[in-house]
């Protein structure tokens, strides 16, 4: 036997591979040897006998076939072999990170909990911090055991899919995920209470009973609440309300492109808590349990170094927290797209989550602060359009009651006192205090009975404000409640000379009535208010409204058992109706009527129907005695930006200035207060029913501090009568806002006043004073000075108009204490003839050189303070400078004038007021008074300028009495006064 060469191997791969692929090799050749040779790879010793080669294929290589049967059963034991592998160290390394996996994955029928624990490289301070790494002291991990959902009984929850997607991060400590469980049933407890939003946020059967007050809220404004009335979801039976309840809220929830948005933060909670998973997850499940929400499912992390945060799916939308538990702040989120409202689930979030911290060691629970707990509650998505018959004014919730109160998170303090609804109104009253306005660390000094600080010496100024909402718009609030009330009562009452019988529309909370009771003159003050429900409601939770306990002249503690009073239950208009709508009512007339019903832009029925019956406006006018005045609030003042009162929300407001106009009022008037804690400034109008009585509109603050004296009753404590009005307020009530102007400028037909006293033409030519001389005038013999021009004046140019601003005036009840002086004087000239001679001087200058006016009512005199003054009158129409469209009412002169025909006379009084409502004009009187008049021709140079003293006679009485008799050849009031003196 032939020996076989030895195989020399290199450490090239290639040579490896050769032999793989059967290449012959130098061993292979040579067929046997004597020495040891390798086969398969095991050792043969010589003696054995050798395996034959395979034969050689033509080619000179070898070949190698496997069957289909290895090659299956070698991919079956490898793919068993990686199974068991990986299954092994799945078991292994969860197991010694104290995580459990679930035993079988499930659908969504059963609880499944898949949780992953992760080791926190900075775990050791937070759990150092927190008392340790679990329940079983440091360093150990005890399984965690979250609770799963349960499905409420009565729920009708539908199956679902479910899609996940963990990431593994470091700053998570634990992953947990669980599902609804289907398989035992959870029955609801009736034990708890929660907060009764009001009929609306309740079901019908609550309502229907007919609880209100105590009753339906009990003292703290919370009742019970059970499973159908305090349900956010879609039941098994419909629950649903009717929109005759108050309005339509999402009945088909789970179907509406709608929803409603609950965010709570809380601070000062117990730092233990917030780091347990397990203990957060029960809380946020006993929560949607108690909501009657359905839970699917929720997944929570444990964070490193410490905090939770969870989000939990619900049938209805979502829920959510996080937690910072070294600063003891929660803050949660609970979305639902159901029917029912989630502000009833805030006293079991506060019971769940605001748990208060644990004292430690030499610790009380006195040292640490309770919880504080802020909220936001918002309607989100759309409901209009696509809930049949939704209406939003009819939706508390969408008033000013969910915009400035429940829709904002940065209040310190806000609590309901009351949520109910009356036979006419859903109430609420709420308790807030705003960081802008109060002070919380204030309000906490004013509390302490011990501590001699300025807070606990007056409490009264720092508390939260109090504020009412009847249908969810705001009514009245503690802080504005004087602003408010004073003033839309005294501006009417002091206007109103002698008010002896009040009529008031509205006002439920009292505090109207009370400010009308501090008028010495009133003998009777008749309510009409339709909700008897709402001056109990009032009566007993705002009692500071209708307090008259200090007030002299009042028999009672409270307003509305003060004898003159006389409260009416019923519809306002329609008692006016009935009493004065032919005026053969039995009522007497009242002397001033104050409307304090809902504003006419908030589009409540009730307040339509009084703002635009045009019935009830006629019954008004005839209610009235014939210097009565009504006056009414309006609501929210317009903007700059609004359009005419015609077009947009103050529709009402137009038709009810349009019926006061055709119902004979002679005089209207608007003005705003910014004041009255309403979240913009407030307007009102006020309507005389004689144009005269604008004189007492009119008047001047120190004539509006007497009235202010004299005519109220005082108080037994010393205190001021008034708390905010005083004279200066009415002065700036008797200018309309800009706004007002604005808005009246922007009807279809633009008012002729609005381009005509909206100031000086800078177009007009005009001349000034310096080319302007006095010397006696050319009128008559006995005529005085006259003023000429020293240049050519050309048409419809004006004089010195820079200077007309310089007038000064004497109002109505100013002038008629000069005039009442002048007759004093005549009559006692003897006794002591210097007085005489003062008041004398000024009547007769005033008389003679000023013109009079009756813009304000009644006669009133403005006098010159430039050359002006000494321009003549021009008889039998000779006048050459005056009011350019006189034309247009038909030239008039003393000769012409019908004294007897009131309509000719005051159409030709240019300075008397244009119409009875006209911002622009009440706005810019001055102005009209002291400048608009024109050269109605060419005058030339050395020519007397000479005016029509017609329209500046003021009173048609002095027509006759001053101008007639110089164009006589008479003597002039300056003439006769100088000749006198001499």
């Amino acid at each position: 036997m032939l020996k076989p060469k030895r195989v020399h191997h290199t450490t090239r791969h290639s040579s490896i591979v050769d032999s793989a692929m059967g290449r012959a090799t130098n061993g292979a050749r040579n067929g046997a040897g004597n020495g040891h040779s390798k086969t398969n790879g095991h050792k043969h010793n010589g003696s054995a006998t050798p395996t034959a080669a395979p034969a050689p294929s033509p080619s000179g290589k070898f070949s190698i076939s496997l069957s289909v049967t290895f090659l299956l059963l070698s991919f079956a034991l490898s793919a068993a072999v990686a199974f068991l592998v990986g299954w092994t160290a799945r078991v292994v390394l969860l197991g010694h990170m104290g995580a459990i996996p679930p035993p079988t994955a499930t659908p969504n029928d059963d609880a499944t909990n898949m949780a992953v624990d992760f080791p926190a490289s900075s775990g050791g301070m937070s759990r150092k911090l927190l008392g340790g790494g679990g329940e079983d002291g440091p360093g150990k991990k005890k399984p965690k055991q979250l609770p799963a959902p349960k499905v409420i009984d009565g729920k009708d929850v539908p199956f679902t899919t479910y899609a996940s997607k963990n990431f593994q991060t470091a700053g998570v400590a634990t992953s947990n995920t669980l599902h609804i469980d289907r398989s035992t049933v959870l029955l609801m407890s009736k034990s708890r209470k929660e907060f009764d939003g009001g009929p609306d946020f309740t079901s019908n059967a609550t309502a229907d009973e007919g609880e209100s007050g105590d009753e339906a809220g009990g003292a703290d404004g919370w009742v019970p609440c059970d499973e159908k009335a305090c349900s956010r979801g879609k039941e098994t039976a419909a629950t649903v309300m009717n929109d005759e309840g108050g309005h339509n809220d999402d009945s088909d929830g789970l179907h509406l492109p709608a929803g409603q948005h609950l965010l709570v933060d809380i601070k000062d909670v117990d730092s233990q808590f917030l780091n347990s998973e397990e203990r957060l997850a029960h809380a946020m499940i006993e929560l949607t349990n108690l909501s009657g929400l359905t839970l699917l499912s929720y997944h929570c992390h444990s964070l490193v170094p410490i905090g939770v945060s969870c989000a939990g799916v619900l049938l209805e939308s979502h829920v959510a927290f996080h937690t910072w538990p070294s600063e003891g702040v929660i803050t949660l989120d609970l979305f639902t797209c159901g029917g029912g409202l989630l502000i009833p689930t805030l006293p079991a979030i506060e019971e769940l989550f605001a748990v208060p911290q644990t004292p430690g060691e030499g610790e009380t629970a006195e040292d640490f602060p309770p919880p504080t707990l802020l909220w936001s509650h918002k309607l989100r998505g759309f409901r209009e359009g696509f809930a049949p018959g939704y209406v939003r004014s009819k939706n508390p919730l969408d008033g000013s009651l969910g915009r400035y109160v429940l829709g904002k998170l940065d209040f310190d303090l806000k609590r309901p006192l009351l949520s109910t609804k009356t036979e006419v109104h859903n109430v609420n009253i709420y308790e807030v205090m705003e960081t802008k306005n109060r002070d919380v660390t204030s309000y906490v000094k004013s509390l302490a009975e011990d501590e001699e600080s300025y807070e606990a010496s007056h409490p009264e100024h720092f508390g939260p404000d109090k504020v009412l909402f009847l249908d969810g718009i705001i009514q009245s609030t503690l802080y504005g409640d004087a602003p408010y009330h004073e003033s839309i009562v005294h501006p009417a009452m002091l206007t109103q000379t002698n008010p002896k019988r009040v009529a008031i529309i509205g006002g439920g909370e009292g505090a109207t009535l009370r400010e009308v009771l501090k008028y010495k003159s009133v003998e009777e003050v008749v309510i009409l208010e339709i909700d008897q429900g709402l001056v109990e409601i009032c009566s007993e939770y705002m009692p500071e409204w209708s307090d008259c306990s200090d007030m002299e002249g009042s028999d009672a503690l409270s307003c509305f058992n003060d004898s003159r009073a006389r409260l009416v239950y019923g519809d306002a208009f329609r008692w006016f109706v009935d009493n004065f709508g032919t005026g053969e009512g039995e009522e007497d007339k009242f002397d001033c009527v104050i409307m304090d019903a809902l504003d006419p832009s908030t589009s409540v029925e009730i307040a339509g129907g009084l703002y635009n019956d045009t019935s009830f406006v006629g019954s008004l006018f005839n209610g009235l005695s014939d210097d009565g005045v009504f006056v009414v609030q309006l609501g929210k003042a317009k903007m700059s930006t609004d359009p005419s009162d015609e077009y947009g929300r103050w529709k009402d407001t137009a038709l009810m200035i349009e019926g006061l106009k055709q119902s004979g009022f002679e005089s209207i008037h608007t003005y705003d207060e910014g004041h009255s804690h309403f979240y913009m400034p407030w307007s009102y109008l006020v309507a005389f029913k004689d144009y005269k009585t604008r004189a007492s509109w009119h008047r001047t603050a120190p004539e509006i501090e007497i009235q202010l004296q004299q005519r109220l009753h005082g108080t037994k404590s010393g205190n001021p009568v008034l708390r905010y009005f005083d004279a200066n307020t009415m002065i700036a009530y008797q200018m309309p806002s800009k706004a007002s102007e604005t808005a009246y400028c922007r009807k279809e037909e633009v008012p002729y006043e609005c381009d005509e006293y909206s100031g000086f033409d800078p177009e007009t030519q005009n001349i000034p004073a310096e080319h302007m001389k006095v010397k006696k005038s050319g009128v008559s013999m006995h005529a005085g000075r006259g003023l000429y021009t020293t240049k050519n004046i050309p048409k419809e140019a004006s004089i010195a108009l820079a200077d007309t601003v310089q007038a000064f005036q004497l109002r109505p009840l100013t002038w008629s204490v000069v005039e009442a002086l002048e007759n004093w004087g005549d009559d006692n000239s003897d006794k002591i003839p210097f007085v005489d001679d003062w008041i004398s001087g000024l009547y007769h200058f005033v008389e003679g050189y000023g013109h009079g006016a009756m813009l304000l009512g009644e006669a009133h005199m403005a006098v010159d303070s430039t050359l002006l003054l000494f321009m003549n009158h021009g008889c039998n129409g000779t006048y050459n400078y005056g009011y350019i469209y006189e034309e247009d009412h038909g030239i008039i002169t003393e000769f012409n004038v019908d004294l007897d025909n009131r309509t000719e006379v005051v159409e030709h009084l240019t300075n008397s007021a244009e119409g009875p409502y006209s911002p622009v004009f009440d706005r810019h009187w001055q102005h009209v008074l002291n400048s608009g008049d024109y050269s109605l021709r060419n005058i030339k140079k050395g020519e007397e300028v000479l005016t029509s003293y017609l329209t500046y006679a003021g009173n048609p009485s002095e027509f006759e009495e001053d101008v007639m008799k110089v164009c006589a050849g008479g003597m002039g009031t300056i003439k006769e006064y100088e000749i006198a003196s001499s």
